[in-house]
């Protein structure tokens, strides 16, 4: 299936101006794999519950365990917290469009001494003679994203376990490295690929006139779009941390290194530059904002920096040493962790 929201737009005959078909324009760019639209299903979520109690005439709404039971039950929503109906999709909606609050899509309302959510009944009348069609597009719309996200992700795993050739190989590293590839396949491919470059490695410790040898083992530190204060992986024994991004923006990095007391974090960024060419870009864009005795004080902090041709390198390695097996396995497991197959 091909997501078209412009098609289905047109078949209910709603406007361009309709604030629902704005939000879910923005909310589904993601599945043309545009790289900085990761794709939350909360919020969407949130709507399509409100949504279908609209649609089946429900008129005082739903109370919020009821809604919420529901999105859990959906494709990838098992996961879902309490935020997206609690304030994540008005506040969103509030920012995006500066809105009245009786425009926002999530009402709330007491009936009987019980408190229930609702879809706002402004917001569902917005530019449209009957609120039922807008209903019913936002429906379809939503319907079709999810399916057509199912889809490319089951396409994907197939192209995966279908791997042999070097030219199959190759394929997937551009596809996973391509500017518009999903931000989170990028983080996975990532630790896949240096999980394997550490695991060739083995470090010695001495302790007490006592030496060890230990295998340096990549651990991830949660999923890809948790709020783990800004570390994305740990090495072991050595304690490294490594922090993923597109973003090559200097206040980022050093908000990260803030965030943890100013400790020295390895950043993976998904760059075609060379690690010198990032940095220096880091300390030119810098001194344009900072003194250089605070600049120097961050700069230190930047333990390594890989980018998209070291994971290159990394990757010639691994087919060049025969672990493809071990490749495809685990960017199959981690794959299907961070989009919910497991869930």
């Amino acid at each position: 299936m091909n997501f078209n929201i412009e098609q289905i737009k047109k078949k209910y005959n709603i406007s361009n101006d309709n604030l629902l078909y704005k939000y879910l324009k923005f909310k589904t760019k993601s599945v043309d794999k545009d790289s900085k639209a990761r794709r939350s299903l909360g919020n969407i979520y949130a709507l399509k519950v409100l949504i279908e109690d609209f649609l089946q005439d429900k008129k005082n709404g739903s109370s919020f365990s009821e809604l919420l039971e529901r999105q859990k039950k959906k494709p990838f929503g098992s996961k879902i917290q309490n935020h997206p109906l609690d304030n994540r999709l008005n506040d969103e909606f509030r920012r995006k469009f500066k809105v009245r609050e009786e425009m926002l899509p999530v009402q709330g309302l007491i009936h009987n001494k019980k408190k229930y959510r609702k879809i706002s009944t402004h917001l569902i009348s917005d530019k449209i003679k009957n609120p039922i069609k807008l209903a019913e597009f936002v429906d379809e719309t939503i319907e079709n994203f999810i399916t057509t996200l199912t889809e490319k992700q089951t396409d994907f795993l197939n192209k995966i376990e279908s791997l042999k050739t070097k030219e199959n190989y190759d394929d997937l590293l551009e596809y996973c490295l391509n500017p518009n590839s999903d931000a989170r396949l990028f983080e996975i491919f990532a630790y896949v690929v240096l999980r394997l470059h550490y695991s060739n490695q083995n470090i010695s410790i001495v302790v007490n006139n006592k030496k060890t040898i230990h295998k340096l083992s990549l651990y991830k530190t949660g999923r890809t779009n948790a709020n783990d204060g800004g570390i994305d992986y740990v090495l072991k024994p050595l304690g490294k941390f490594f922090q993923v991004t597109e973003t090559l923006d200097f206040k980022k990095y050093f908000l990260d290194f803030t965030k943890l007391n100013r400790v020295p974090i390895t950043f993976v960024i998904k760059i075609e530059n060379n690690p010198e060419e990032v940095i220096k870009i880091i300390k030119k864009n810098a001194k344009n904002v900072l003194p250089e005795n605070l600049i120097q004080k961050y700069i230190v902090l930047f333990e390594e920096i890989i980018t998209s041709q070291t994971l290159r390198s990394y990757f010639k390695d691994i087919i060049k040493d025969k672990k493809q097996n071990d490749f495809k396995e685990g960017l199959i497991q981690n794959y299907k962790l961070e989009y919910g197959y497991f869930d």
